[in-house]
């Protein structure tokens, strides 16, 4: 299941270094949920089209009615010459004051809907398939490094070389004391958004719970 915000996700994702196979699965994925996603914004924004024309055509009866009481006197005073008037004075406020209540009516019903298209493109999440799914948390997981792997990266004389001595060594450091804390997951940026698309896709990579010391008793 994917929503705006794991789409959002993963474009940022996208948006730095990605390593070539995630990079190919995640842009499949986001292609399919971007056409379904938008598939169904343009069914929504289709529907409050239609609940527009629909109060627009309420609009219209309104002012069609106005007229029509319009036509009724005029057609009255061709009759009743002498009535006309005072039957123009009796009927003109009460057009106005349909005309009147008319007018906030609608807006009432512009504000209630509103609301409620945002509300349905919100709960708008397209499901994306499955084949597809499944390969982009196989690689969303394959990318995320673990505290070992980032240690024996950094511990290695080509990425001191890389990086630099001083650089390297700040990195492997922050991962022992990590590791030491009990932690199991590499915490750089494209990690941690790697973890937290896999939350929203409902894979969770917990952290092992560490194990109390028992008590010595003397």
């Amino acid at each position: 299941m994917a929503d705006k915000k794991t789409v959002d996700k993963v474009k940022e994702l996208l948006s730095g270094h990605v390593y070539g196979p995630l990079k190919e699965a995640a842009e499949k994925w986001l292609a399919e949920a971007d056409e379904k996603y938008g598939d169904k914004f343009d069914e929504l924004k289709e529907k409050g089209s239609e609940t527009w024309d629909k109060l627009g055509d309420l609009a219209e009866k309104y002012s069609e009615k106005s007229i029509e009481v319009t036509e009724k006197l005029s057609k009255a005073g061709d009759k009743i010459a002498d009535g006309v008037d005072k039957f123009s004075e009796k009927a003109a406020p009460v057009v106005e004051d349909l005309k009147e209540k008319a007018a906030p009516k609608i807006d009432e019903l512009k504000a209630k809907a509103a609301p409620k298209i945002e509300e349905l493109k919100d709960k708008a999440a397209p499901v994306v398939d499955k084949v597809t799914e499944n390969e982009f948390i196989k690689q969303l997981k394959a990318g995320i490094s673990s505290l070992d792997e980032v240690i024996e990266t950094f511990s290695k004389p080509e990425m001191k070389e890389a990086m630099g001595e001083e650089a390297a060594a700040q990195i492997k450091a922050h991962a022992e004391a990590m590791k030491a804390e009990g932690k199991t997951f590499c915490d750089c940026p494209a990690c941690t958004k790697a973890r937290e698309i896999l939350r929203d896709l409902g894979v969770d990579l917990e952290e092992p719970e560490v194990a109390e010391e028992p008590e010595v008793v003397e």
